[in-house]
C-alpha cells in the first residue's frame, strides 16, 4: 500500500488490533419502525402531524432519500413550527451527536420527551451530547487513553451505543478485512439498523489526519444508495453504496468526502452485535 494512502487503521488491521470476526448482520426485513408502546399513542395523536412524523422517524428514513449532491437538513423532533437542525455542539461531540440520534431513532418515548423539552429540542440535544460524550470517553481497563481533542473513542462509543435493544461492537476498517466490515455495515443499515462510522484521512495529510477524526451515521440503504447523517452540518447525504464500500468516490460528480465530514475514508465501524430487535 502506498505511503500516501496509508492510514493508522491499516497498520492496526495488519497487526490484528481491534479486529475479530465480523458480526453477522441482522436478517433483512426484521427491523422497521421501532414499536410504539400503547401508553404513548394518546400523546402522539395529540401532536401536529409533522411533529408526530419526526418523533416516530427522527432520522427521516421513511421519507424520500436526499438527492446525491444535494444534502438535506435533518431536523430534531421539536414543537410545531420550530426548526432545530440536528447538529453537534462543538468540535468534540460528533460521536456523541451520532449516539444521541441513534438513541432517538430507536426509542419513540425518548424522541417524544425531547420534542417536549421546556427549553427546546436543541437545548435537550446539546445536553444529551455532553452526557453521552462524558460516558463514552471514560477510560476502560485494558484500553488506551484517547486524546480529548479527537472526541469519542470507538470502543467507548460501542459501549454506550443503543438502537432500541440492539447493542454494538467495533471493528477497525483497514487492510484486507475492510471490505467485509464495510459490507456488514451496509447490510445492517439495509436491514434497518443504523451504523456509526468513523472517518479520517491518510498520511498524505500528515500523521494527525491518518487516525479517526470524525463520526457519521449510516442511516439506511435503498437501491444501491446509502444515506448518511453528517452531524457537523446536521445534514443527510446520499452516496453510492459502491463508493462507500470501496472507501472512495466514484467519479468527480459523486464525492464521498462531504458525507464523511470532509474526510476521504471510513476507518472504523460500530456494528450491531446483539440485534434482538
Amino acid at each position: 500500500m502506498a505511503a500516501r494512502t496509508l492510514r493508522a487503521t491499516d497498520v492496526l488491521a495488519l497487526v490484528g488490533a481491534f479486529g475479530g470476526p465480523v458480526p453477522v448482520p441482522p436478517p433483512a426485513g426484521r427491523f422497521g419502525r421501532p414499536a410504539v408502546p400503547d401508553d404513548l399513542l394518546p400523546a402522539l395523536d395529540a401532536l401536529a402531524p409533522a411533529v408526530r412524523a419526526r418523533v416516530l422517524d427522527p432520522l427521516g428514513r421513511h421519507e424520500p432519500p436526499p438527492v446525491q449532491g444535494r444534502p438535506r437538513t435533518l431536523a430534531l423532533p421539536a414543537a410545531a413550527g420550530v426548526l432545530a437542525p440536528a447538529r453537534q455542539v462543538d468540535e468534540r461531540t460528533c460521536g456523541a451527536a451520532v449516539l444521541a440520534m441513534l438513541r432517538l431513532a430507536g426509542d419513540p418515548r425518548h424522541a417524544l420527551e425531547l420534542s417536549r423539552w421546556p427549553a427546546g429540542a436543541a437545548t435537550a440535544f446539546a445536553a444529551q451530547q455532553h452526557a453521552l460524550h462524558a460516558r463514552a470517553t471514560r477510560t476502560a481497563r485494558g484500553l488506551p487513553a484517547w486524546p480529548a481533542a479527537l472526541g469519542t473513542p470507538p470502543w467507548g462509543a460501542a459501549r454506550v451505543a443503543r438502537y432500541g435493544r440492539v447493542r454494538y461492537t467495533h471493528r477497525v476498517v483497514g487492510g484486507p478485512t475492510a471490505p467485509a466490515v464495510l459490507g456488514a455495515a451496509v447490510e445492517a443499515a439495509a436491514a434497518g439498523v443504523p451504523v456509526p462510522l468513523y472517518t479520517g484521512g491518510d498520511l498524505a495529510g500528515g500523521v494527525s489526519a491518518a487516525v479517526p477524526r470524525h463520526v457519521v451515521l449510516l442511516t439506511t440503504v435503498r437501491r444501491a444508495v446509502a444515506t448518511i447523517y453528517e452531524p457537523s452540518a446536521g445534514r443527510l447525504h446520499a452516496v453510492p453504496v459502491a463508493a462507500l464500500v470501496a472507501g472512495r468516490g466514484i467519479g468527480d460528480d459523486q464525492p464521498l468526502a462531504p458525507a464523511l465530514g470532509g474526510w476521504p475514508h471510513v476507518v472504523w465501524a460500530l456494528l450491531p452485535r446483539d440485534a434482538r430487535g
